[in-house]
């Protein structure tokens, strides 16, 4: 499931900095790669809050430096889903 969420982040992150998913990879870095802001930054948390329906505490947001952090973050806080 990790490759999804890595897919869906790319997507989310490159739509946030208006440039080709394909020119962000894992490794992309939000202010030296994409040109995020403290404001794109904060929309980015928003938009992942909402996709991924976790919440992103701030002092959580701040460790968030490459796109591949966001993926472990999501992976590590996720709630277990029951089958029914």
């Amino acid at each position: 499931m990790e490759t999804e969420i890595l897919a869906k982040v790319i997507e989310l992150a490159a739509e946030q900095a208006g440039i080709d998913p394909k020119l962000v990879s894992g490794e992309s870095h939000f202010i030296n790669d994409l040109k995020y802001d403290s404001l794109d930054r904060v929309e980015f948390a928003m938009t992942v809050e909402d996709e991924f329906e976790q919440s992103v505490p701030d002092e959580d947001l701040e460790q968030f430096n490459l796109v591949g952090d966001v993926v472990k973050y999501i992976e590590s806080h996720r709630q277990p889903t029951r089958a029914g």
